[in-house]
Protein backbone atom coordinates (compact mmCIF):
# COMPACT_ATOMS: atom_id res chain seq x y z
CA UNK A 1 0.00 0.00 0.00
CA UNK A 2 1.42 3.40 -0.95
CA UNK A 3 1.55 6.29 1.51
CA UNK A 4 -1.09 9.00 1.03
CA UNK A 5 -0.05 12.18 -0.78
CA UNK A 6 0.25 14.34 2.38
CA UNK A 7 3.32 12.40 3.50
CA UNK A 8 5.79 15.09 2.26
CA UNK A 9 8.02 16.26 5.12
CA UNK A 10 9.21 19.87 5.52
CA UNK A 11 12.61 21.05 6.88
CA UNK A 12 10.89 21.70 10.24
CA UNK A 13 9.57 18.13 10.24
CA UNK A 14 13.03 16.71 9.51
CA UNK A 15 14.45 18.87 12.33
CA UNK A 16 11.77 17.53 14.70
CA UNK A 17 12.79 13.96 13.80
CA UNK A 18 16.40 14.88 14.61
CA UNK A 19 15.24 16.32 17.95
CA UNK A 20 13.54 13.01 18.74
CA UNK A 21 16.90 11.31 18.16
CA UNK A 22 18.54 13.80 20.54
CA UNK A 23 16.16 12.61 23.28
CA UNK A 24 17.92 9.24 23.16
CA UNK A 25 15.56 7.41 20.81
CA UNK A 26 17.27 4.46 19.15
CA UNK A 27 14.67 4.15 16.40
CA UNK A 28 11.99 6.33 14.83
CA UNK A 29 9.01 5.30 12.73
CA UNK A 30 6.19 7.13 11.00
CA UNK A 31 3.17 5.00 10.17
CA UNK A 32 -0.30 5.54 8.84
CA UNK A 33 -3.59 3.73 9.04
CA UNK A 34 -6.12 4.18 6.29
CA UNK A 35 -8.28 1.14 7.05
CA UNK A 36 -11.03 3.59 7.92
CA UNK A 37 -11.37 7.28 7.18
CA UNK A 38 -9.91 9.60 8.23
CA UNK A 39 -6.31 8.49 7.69
CA UNK A 40 -4.34 8.60 10.96
CA UNK A 41 -0.58 9.20 11.11
CA UNK A 42 1.44 7.75 14.00
CA UNK A 43 4.96 8.79 15.04
CA UNK A 44 6.85 6.28 17.20
CA UNK A 45 10.13 6.75 19.12
CA UNK A 46 11.80 3.59 20.43
CA UNK A 47 14.02 3.56 23.54
CA UNK A 48 15.38 0.03 23.94
CA UNK A 49 12.33 -1.97 25.04
CA UNK A 50 10.25 1.15 25.76
CA UNK A 51 8.51 3.41 23.26
CA UNK A 52 6.41 6.56 22.96
CA UNK A 53 3.88 7.34 20.25
CA UNK A 54 1.66 10.21 19.11
CA UNK A 55 -0.93 10.50 16.36
CA UNK A 56 -2.16 13.26 14.10
CA UNK A 57 -3.99 14.13 10.91
CA UNK A 58 -0.68 14.64 9.03
CA UNK A 59 2.85 13.23 9.48
CA UNK A 60 4.04 16.65 10.67
CA UNK A 61 1.28 16.91 13.29
CA UNK A 62 2.04 13.41 14.64
CA UNK A 63 5.78 14.16 14.85
CA UNK A 64 5.22 17.54 16.53
CA UNK A 65 2.88 15.96 19.08
CA UNK A 66 5.52 13.31 19.81
CA UNK A 67 8.13 16.06 20.36
CA UNK A 68 5.76 17.80 22.77
CA UNK A 69 5.32 14.55 24.73
CA UNK A 70 9.05 13.89 24.87
CA UNK A 71 10.32 17.41 25.62
CA UNK A 72 7.61 19.08 27.73
CA UNK A 73 8.24 18.69 31.44
CA UNK A 74 11.78 17.36 31.19
CA UNK A 75 14.89 19.06 32.57
CA UNK A 76 17.48 20.73 30.38
CA UNK A 77 20.83 19.05 30.93
CA UNK A 78 22.54 22.40 30.29
CA UNK A 79 20.62 25.04 32.31
CA UNK A 80 18.58 22.66 34.53
CA UNK A 81 15.31 24.51 33.90
CA UNK A 82 12.15 22.59 32.96
CA UNK A 83 11.94 22.03 29.21
CA UNK A 84 9.16 23.09 26.89
CA UNK A 85 8.64 22.42 23.16
CA UNK A 86 7.29 25.08 20.78
CA UNK A 87 7.23 24.99 16.99
CA UNK A 88 8.29 28.65 16.82
CA UNK A 89 10.10 30.75 19.40
CA UNK A 90 7.96 33.43 20.93
CA UNK A 91 9.12 35.76 23.67
CA UNK A 92 11.97 34.33 25.73
CA UNK A 93 10.69 32.50 28.81
CA UNK A 94 12.94 32.73 31.85
CA UNK A 95 11.15 29.89 33.66
CA UNK A 96 11.60 27.27 30.93
CA UNK A 97 14.26 26.15 28.51
CA UNK A 98 12.27 26.27 25.27
CA UNK A 99 13.11 24.05 22.30
CA UNK A 100 11.94 25.89 19.16
CA UNK A 101 12.62 25.67 15.43
CA UNK A 102 15.39 27.91 14.06
CA UNK A 103 14.67 28.30 10.33
CA UNK A 104 18.15 29.71 9.59
CA UNK A 105 19.88 26.60 10.91
CA UNK A 106 16.95 24.24 10.12
CA UNK A 107 17.12 22.72 13.60
CA UNK A 108 15.32 22.84 16.94
CA UNK A 109 17.46 24.84 19.37
CA UNK A 110 17.13 25.31 23.09
CA UNK A 111 16.63 28.81 24.43
CA UNK A 112 19.59 28.51 26.81
CA UNK A 113 22.11 28.08 23.96
CA UNK A 114 24.74 30.76 24.38
CA UNK A 115 23.84 31.46 28.02
CA UNK A 116 26.90 32.09 30.18
CA UNK A 117 25.27 30.95 33.42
Amino acid sequence: MAAPENSVLTPATHAAIQLIGRTGATNFQIRFSDDEQPTVWIAVAVYGRAWEAAAGQTPHQAIIRLCEQLVDGGECTHCHRPTMFMEEMEEPDLLFCVYAFDPELATYRRSCEGDTR
